[in-house]
């Protein structure tokens, strides 16, 4: 049955995947949903919510306002807190909510633009995507709205770098600043660090290189030996494999470019087809293949597994 999960919780969403990518850049989030969806991010797909601050909010939803399409309640709640808090920008977040009823997002914006004084932008996000095509969403939206202002005197960095976020890296996140999407031009030299960042520059057309600096610990002598299965993020992969000097083969749920598994079946049927020595993989996966007798090198992905590297 397509869709039938045995073994695998339930993957991060899209707009767990944009929340993620805007949490630390001093903006108002707001979730338009009726609270469940903003829950489910802050409890269970941001790890950095239980040591530092961002101001998440739901829309709070009620029956009635999806019923009737309320905006300009929802837009009177974000100038309330806009009233409130010192923010950078305000950004709207989608979930199945409006995507059912067909939220009118450019309205929203404009209606909000009237009356605050703050860069405001949406990300039609639908919760029935993964995480990484969220990511690139935010990431596109970000850089429309802020490539055309002047970055900040004195930092000459001429790299940008897309996709590290805590759902792939965990810890390892690179942390990032409103200012790191100020004047990126087609000139500027990208580093796509995951499936989101390898999309994100193709679609605002930035020229990159794919390297997840995450992956070189795995590429050490010893830990990789024969034929090399390795199910992580799209770009996890690929940076293995470029550095692994035999057969390597990449697969991954979040994968546009690659081998794309959408059920637990495809990755059992590509184990027991593929006469694998080393399977790189989240240890969650393992229960899977229990015919599997090869060595497993643990990656964690907390998208997956909601464990942290």
């Amino acid at each position: 049955m397509k869709g039938l999960r045995k073994c695998l919780t339930p993957f991060a969403p899209d707009q767990s995947g944009a929340v993620s990518v805007l949490y630390e850049l001093g903006g108002i989030i707001v979730v338009v949903d009726a609270g469940g969806c903003t829950g489910n991010i802050c409890g269970f797909d941001e790890p950095r919510w239980q040591n530092s601050k961002s101001a998440i909010f739901s829309a709070g939803l009620r029956d009635m306002d999806a019923i009737l399409g309320r905006d300009r309640l929802l837009v009177s709640k974000i100038v309330s807190a806009a009233d409130r808090i010192e923010a950078r920008f305000v950004a709207i977040v989608g979930t199945p909510v409006p995507a059912t009823i067909a939220t009118d997002y450019k309205a929203l914006k404009r209606m909000l633009e009237k009356q605050i004084d703050l860069p405001v932008f949406t990300i039609e996000t639908n919760g029935m995507r993964l995480y990484d095509v969220g990511e690139t969403m935010a990431y596109k939206a970000l850089i429309e709205e802020f490539r055309d202002r002047e970055r900040p005197s004195g930092r000459n960095d001429s790299k940008l770098i897309l996709g590290a976020t805590p759902l792939t890296y965990g810890n390892n996140y690179l942390p990032m600043t409103i200012e790191d999407y100020y004047g990126i031009d087609s000139g500027i030299e990208a580093v796509a660090a995951s499936t989101s960042g390898i999309e994100a520059c193709k679609v605002c057309g930035l020229k990159y290189t794919v390297e997840c600096n995450m992956a070189h610990e795995y590429c050490e002598e010893g830990r990789l030996r024969g034929r090399v299965l390795v199910v992580h993020d799209e770009a996890f992969g690929l940076t293995i494999k470029n550095r692994y000097k035999g057969y390597c083969e990449t697969a991954s749920f979040f994968a546009h470019g690659q081998r794309r598994l959408d059920e637990e079946d495809d990755f059992t049927r590509l184990v027991r087809e593929g006469g694998f020595d080393t399977i790189v993989a989240d240890s969650c996966l393992a229960p899977l293949v229990p015919f599997y007798h090869g060595a497993w090198v643990d990656a964690p992905c907390f998208a997956i597994s909601g464990r942290l590297l």
